[in-house]
């Protein structure tokens, strides 16, 4: 079958879901419970929960304790409506925290773990938060801290089912839980649980989402019931209709923050809406090892994990120069095979799991194939034992980068989306890729494309509001109602979109020439010797770049072969399990070829751009562009206007010099 013929899906017409009456999450989450109950819905590492369960809640467990955490809150005065923060790293108790506001109707608003208290702040007071979830001693201290400045909000609740304390502002999820036992004891109180819990409406508010807010302070989408289960009911028509259903059977590995919609949704929500089970990684740094932990069928993931792996392997290949000609020997044949699944009329890759890719291969080539393929599948292994595919977001991957891993046989599936459309609204169906896409319109969204290039979303998963900012609201929509994104786009002749960057980081050059700054950023997404990369121009006369060293990478290498460099000005942050090197002294750059080695990564990127394009100045940093620093929004984009600020200096100095 031709790949044309999954051009013409559902969504030319009606969605299947568009015609029933949709549950709400609260529905789908108790309906689930029970017919699951005896099934894991939660994996997760015991020694991080105090022994919690040996790491294993059934959907049974979870809802008792869920109903417990639910009726706690009403007892402590959660009303309809009342918002909640959360504010942990990902993990079995956020989901806990979040079910159990959606069955006391309550309104979850989720808060990234490493914000700082003003940022915290600001949300807690604008939403108006009663209560907040939270785990983590450095993040209850802030918030101790702060108190007086939360006017709204009553009472903190530890994210940890051991904790003790005397404070009567702060009681633990398991003195929460026991509030609502005794409180349900009470006929009358269990029978308005009850009715709160089964009286949630599709357009009730089921969550808040605060923006990163990288050019300004961030604002809280309101996502409605509807929102969130129409969004999961076009995910499950599309991707069965795709050959990539989700099944009870599956489990997912949860490692993104949960406060971003990518996992809440695609991790999250999806294994809810499916029954499936979910696990949970300790910590982003240990993810290959859970990964082996837990098997996962699915993942999400973001390019740059993509690019990390890709760069280990070929530092690995180089250590040894058989291994490095074995492998691209193997690389070689495998690309040979791969062209197997290229369909010449749709310019598409067929990487569906029915594929036979060897089916019509020369003896010769087969049976080298089957050589290559022993070695491709100590790569896949690293994925796990179950491994289908990864749904890949956040950022554009490498087409090449994105060709490799299809190479060797790891599926990703890109897709486009955003907090205010309820993740994805794009979405690339395996039997149909197309790298340097994004997808095609999915999901229940329709998607155009305005006057200046930018794309406009319609649709049920859309939100509606910006809370508290109806200003705001008013310019992120189209007269006739349609979403405003803010991303500059092509699309091709089948539907696949391509995102070209944001609108605002289009650079103006004084010659009057538009430069996309993703375009470049991404020629070194693969690169071994950079680790970051900000490009600037806007009305100056040409392109010029802050590069940031993988300072990590060039400690290890200059420890290894004695290469001194002052150790004492090395900072080194652990938080994510495994140690990164965020910042080192000005010497550091000096030593062994770190100019030599960014010189010729620029100069083989500048080959591959315009003449107004190529970066004709640089300046080689000292430290990382961190969350910590103030220079990474949580969903790890650079904040522009406090990396100019930081700068100044640097970058005037750059177009002071002659290019």
């Amino acid at each position: 079958m031709s790949t044309i013929d999954y051009f013409n899906l559902p969504w030319k017409e009606q969605w299947a879901w568009e015609r029933m009456q949709l549950p709400t999450v609260t529905q789908k989450y108790v309906e689930n419970s029970k017919i699951y109950a005896n099934k894991p819905l939660q994996l997760f590492n015991p020694n991080l929960y105090n022994g919690d369960s040996n790491g294993k809640m059934t959907w049974g467990e979870v809802y008792d304790r869920v109903e417990n955490y639910a009726c706690g809150l009403m007892s402590l005065g959660l009303e309809k409506q009342d918002m909640a923060g959360i504010m942990s790293a990902s993990g079995p108790y956020w989901t806990h925290a979040d079910m159990a506001l959606a069955c006391a109707n309550g309104v979850s608003v989720a808060i990234y773990p490493t914000l700082s208290f003003k940022e915290v702040s600001y949300i807690i007071n604008d939403s108006g938060s009663k209560f907040i979830f939270l785990r983590g001693e450095h993040i209850l201290k802030m918030i101790l801290e702060g108190f007086d400045q939360l006017p709204t909000l009553k009472k903190i609740i530890v994210m940890d089912r051991e904790f003790k304390s005397s404070d009567e502002r702060v009681i633990s999820m398991r003195d929460l839980e026991n509030i609502g036992i005794e409180w349900k004891k009470d006929s009358k109180n269990y029978d308005a649980y009850i009715a709160r819990r089964d009286g949630v409406v599709l357009d009730d508010i089921y969550t808040i989402l605060y923006t990163s807010g990288t050019t300004g302070q961030g604002k809280g989408v309101v996502l409605t019931h509807h929102n969130a289960s129409s969004r999961m009911y076009g995910v499950n028509e599309f991707f069965t209709y795709c050959g990539m259903p989700f099944k009870s059977e599956y489990t997912t590995l949860c490692f993104l923050p949960l406060a971003h919609i990518f996992d809440r949704g695609s991790c999250q929500l999806a294994a809810i809406f499916n029954g499936c089970t979910i696990a949970y990684a300790d910590s982003p740094g240990t993810l290959l090892d859970d990964m082996q932990k837990y098997n996962p069928h699915w993942i999400n993931c973001v390019p740059r994990l993509y690019e990390k792996i890709y760069i280990q392997l070929q530092q690995k290949m180089g250590e040894s120069g058989l291994k490095r000609k074995l492998f691209d020997w193997a690389l070689k044949v495998g690309e040979e095979v791969f062209m197997q699944r290229y369909d010449p009329e749709t310019g598409t890759y067929n990487m569906g799991h029915d594929f036979d890719i060897t089916g019509n291969l020369p003896l010769g080539l087969k049976i080298k194939y089957k050589i290559a393929d022993k070695l491709f599948a100590k790569v896949r292994a690293l994925f796990g034992k179950n491994f289908k595919h990864s749904f890949s977001a956040s950022a554009a991957i490498s087409p090449d980068l994105l060709k490799f891993f299809y190479i060797i046989g790891i599926r990703v599936s890109e897709g486009y989306g955003s907090t205010e459309s309820f993740n994805a609204c794009a979405n690339t169906p395996l039997i149909a890729c197309k790298p340097g896409y994004v997808g095609l319109a999915s999901n229940g969204s329709r998607l155009r494309i305005s006057e200046i290039g930018e794309l406009e979303i319609s649709g049920a998963g859309v939100f509606k509001r910006y809370w508290n900012k109806p200003k705001e609201t008013a310019e992120s929509f189209t007269p006739d109602g349609w979403f405003k994104t803010g991303d500059k786009v092509e699309v091709d002749q089948f539907g696949y979109y391509k995102i070209v960057d944001r609108i605002k980081a289009i650079i103006c050059l004084a010659t009057g020439k538009n430069v996309a700054p993703a375009k470049i950023e991404g020629l070194f997404s693969t690169s071994p010797y950079i680790e970051q990369i900000f490009v600037i121009g806007d009305e100056r006369p040409f392109i010029s770049a802050l590069i940031v060293p993988s300072l990590t990478f060039f400690k290890e290498k200059f420890d290894k072969e004695g290469i001194k460099y002052d150790k004492s000005q090395v900072v080194i942050d652990n938080s994510s399990g495994v140690p990164i090197v965020v910042k080192v002294g000005p010497d550091f750059i000096e030593q062994g070829n770190i100019r030599q080695l960014i010189a010729e990564e620029v100069a083989r990127a500048n080959k591959e751009l315009e003449e107004f394009e190529v970066i004709k100045q640089y300046t080689i940093l000292s430290e990382r562009f961190t969350e910590q620093n103030g220079m990474l929004t949580p969903t790890q984009k650079t904040k522009k206007r406090v990396v100019l600020e930081v700068y100044a200096k640097e970058i005037e100095a750059m177009y002071s010099k002659k290019a």
